[in-house]
């Protein structure tokens, strides 16, 4: 794997260092150093997000990715055939979200090649985005001067412009009911594990409506089939564009616990966490129509689109910095399967460069 373009061999270095969430020190120390080569000021935060900072014309934009990486991501062997990269098939290959930090640093090696004239830049590569945003919202943004911004974190064409995402209500639910003998005495016991199934029969999970989902992802509880399982640990979540509609999907899958418990005779401790709020940057946003501009300017078609994910982009958007996700072309992310064109990089790093250039 020589004689590639910068961008493919910095990206098929970046894969090759394991960051799976939380173990992302030894990236976070690579990336500074390459970062500093590249002009930048760098340091990193208490979280452990790596903070770059570019001066230039005008004002600051925000480009920002996440270092780690879902598993199986650890010992990731990259191969390139037919202009594609992917890993041997053992593993992911961690385009999400390394090929936008490929990007970022591609970015910064033309500027510093060519002398372009550029906006100042804020680079913000955080930790834990897959693990619930952690570096994202514990990141200090009055250390960041951008009130824009470009988060590399999204599939599909380049151009996508991912401009609206939903909010999140996390639900953590533990059913209380009481142990007995599964076959003598079966009488005397309240099943946590039936009061919990008839809770989960009950709510309307899946797709709600055109911009609602929920789901339950995990259940946990009983000790042995001749006992009748006092405890049931369940974790679900909903999701919506709407805050009113969230709203609304969380009372229903919370009452359907509470009314199960109440029928057995059993106890539901139930928390709800808002894990991140909605975005939405509209048409007519001076942001929005800045980009589909220099989309047009490159030869890129813009494609305005809301999504069901969250992202760091979120978080920005809450604490001030209106951000939209952009795509790097990832494909089939969090699977073996997972893929990235080369041309898509080179995409990707053209469009965001006229965004920086575009003083």
């Amino acid at each position: 794997m020589t004689n590639h373009p910068p961008i493919v061999d910095t990206f098929l270095r970046l894969v090759q260092i394991d960051s799976p969430t939380g173990h992302e020190q030894q990236l976070a120390e690579t990336l500074c150093q390459m970062l500093r080569d590249l002009g930048a000021e760098v340091r990193t935060d208490a979280a452990g997000n790596v903070i770059a900072t570019l001066d230039g014309e005008g004002d600051p934009i925000l480009l920002s990715a996440h270092m780690d990486t879902v598993e199986p991501g650890r010992g990731v062997k990259p191969r390139i055939a037919d202009g594609v990269i992917t890993s041997d098939g053992t593993t992911i290959l961690g385009s999400d979200c390394k090929s936008g930090i490929a990007v970022i640093l591609d970015v910064l090696r033309r500027l510093k090649a060519a002398g372009d004239r550029h906006r100042p830049l804020d680079i913000v590569l955080s930790v834990s985005e897959e693990g619930g945003l952690v570096g994202a919202k514990r990141l200090d943004v009055s250390a960041v001067r951008a009130k824009v911004g470009l988060v590399l974190d999204s599939g599909g064409p380049i151009g996508t412009l991912v401009r609206q995402a939903p909010c999140q209500d996390s639900l953590a639910v533990t059913i209380h009911g009481k142990a007995a003998h599964a076959g003598t005495d079966p009488e005397k016991g309240i099943n946590a594990i039936v009061v919990a199934a008839e809770a989960i029969a009950q709510m309307p999970l899946g797709r709600i409506d055109a911009e609602t989902t929920a789901n339950i992802g995990k259940i946990s509880g009983g000790i042995a089939t001749n006992i009748v399982p006092d405890r049931v640990e369940i974790a679900g979540e909903a999701r919506s564009l709407k805050s009113e509609k969230l709203a609304a999907q969380t009372s229903r899958m919370v009452k359907a616990f509470e009314t199960a418990a109440a029928k057995h005779g059993a106890r539901a401790d139930i928390q709800v966490t808002r894990s991140y709020e909605a975005y939405f940057l509209p048409d007519d946003h001076p942001w929005i129509r800045h980009l589909v501009a220099l989309c047009k300017r490159v030869g890129v078609e813009p494609i305005l689109m809301s999504s069901g994910g969250g992202s760091d982009a979120n978080v920005y958007n809450a604490k001030g910095i209106q951000c939209v996700v952009t795509s790097t072309g990832m494909s089939n992310v969090h699977t073996t399967a997972e893929q990235i064109a080369v041309a898509d990089l080179l995409a990707a790093a053209d469009l965001v460069y006229a965004v920086v250039t575009a003083v």
